[in-house]
């Protein structure tokens, strides 16, 4: 009875360690089975987005151009050489232009020479013409004025010898009448505009303007037009 117990002591004891890493493993199985599925949950999280985001694009910033330090004292002239560049380049392009241009031949040379005289000539003949009009202007205005001179001195005459000279006047004395005349030479008004001084002598002269008429005027029609209303001084001595 002893020694059937002592042959099973073993097989149980090996029963029980073999029932024990069954339990073991199950358990292991079942601790990474849940720690798997944890992790797989956190991995496939989904979120739902009501549209689209919209990436806007990123502008990197620019640096400045680096500039070239200054010393102290003096003046930066950043485009002192590229204008002078630019003038050399732009008086270059000019002589090649000028260089490049066809010469004319010498019949063309002579054609323009004569062109140019013929300029020079007809503004010379242009310089003569307007210089002749003016010398005819100022001598006919010359005729004119010594013409209407002579009329008015043979208008003053013509009344100082019908004045009835009264008694005391003094000489140097001179009245002035605005005198009106008709193209026939005869008195439409007199009126006295400056007196002498001597009652006597205005009254005797406005007398003699109308005993005087008709008046000596011209017979140019051009002249005659400027003897319709006369300002005359008549003096006692009128010469």
């Amino acid at each position: 009875m002893n020694a059937g117990l002592a042959d099973r002591e073993p097989h149980r004891l090996s029963a029980g360690l073999l029932a024990l890493t069954v339990h073991a493993l199950f358990f292991a199985v079942l601790v990474l089975g849940v720690r798997w599925q944890s992790h797989q949950a956190e991995r496939y999280a989904v979120e739902l987005w009501e549209s689209l985001p919209v990436h806007e694009p990123v502008v990197e910033p620019v640096d400045p151009p680096l500039q070239a330090a200054v010393p102290l004292g003096e003046v930066a002239q950043p485009a002192a050489k590229s204008v002078q560049q630019k003038a050399d380049i732009e008086l270059k392009d000019k002589k090649v232009a000028k260089e490049s241009k066809p010469q004319p031949s010498a019949k063309e040379m002579r054609q323009q020479k004569l062109l140019e005289e013929q300029r020079m000539l007809e503004a010379y003949a242009e310089k003569r013409r307007t210089e002749e009009q003016e010398r005819v202007r100022a001598e006919v205005q010359r005729a004119t004025a010594a013409e209407m001179g002579r009329y008015r001195d043979m208008i003053r005459s013509k009344i100082r010898h019908n004045i009835v000279m009264p008694p005391d006047v003094m000489a140097g004395i001179s009245v002035e009448f605005k005198v009106v005349l008709l193209p026939d030479g005869s008195v439409l008004d007199a009126v006295r505009l400056k007196s002498s001084g001597n009652p006597a002598y205005d009254e005797a002269t406005e007398r003699a303007i109308y005993k005087a008429q008709p008046l000596p005027i011209p017979t140019d029609p051009l002249l005659k037009q400027d003897f319709r209303e006369l300002r005359l001084t008549i003096r006692p001595e009128d010469e």
